[in-house]
């Protein structure tokens, strides 16, 4: 017999519109730790700025983590120890004031979790 254990993957999304994009979705029958999450700035010369949001499916709700919170010119907003928990299906979505200025990376450890 085969015991699951948890594995540590990388998320990553150039953010190329200004809508909420998907930056990561919790698998079926897993939880997630989300342990740290990096938004880069690539523009040299403008700040922009940055929404983090979290969909709960199991309620059909986005729920804000971060709203509009400035990242400046060729400057990067860290998230240490952040460990945001997701449930199956539960979605992290991220959003720019602007086009390909952002780039955002979430180390994420999955757990299985057969009972969802």
């Amino acid at each position: 017999m085969t015991v699951e254990v948890k594995r540590r993957i990388n998320s990553f999304v150039a953010l190329s519109t200004t809508d909420l994009t998907t930056l990561y979705t919790c698998p079926t029958n897993r939880t997630a730790l989300i342990k740290e999450i990096f938004i880069c700035n690539v523009d040299t010369t403008n700040s922009t700025d940055i929404t983090l949001a979290i969909t709960d499916t199991s309620a059909s709700t986005t729920f804000n983590l971060i709203k509009t919170k400035t990242v400046a010119n060729d400057d990067f907003l860290r998230l240490d120890s952040a460990d945001i928990i997701l449930e199956s299906g539960d979605i992290i979505k991220a959003q720019a004031s602007a086009v390909n200025d952002l780039e955002v990376s979430a180390f994420i450890e999955e757990y299985p979790d057969p009972m969802r």
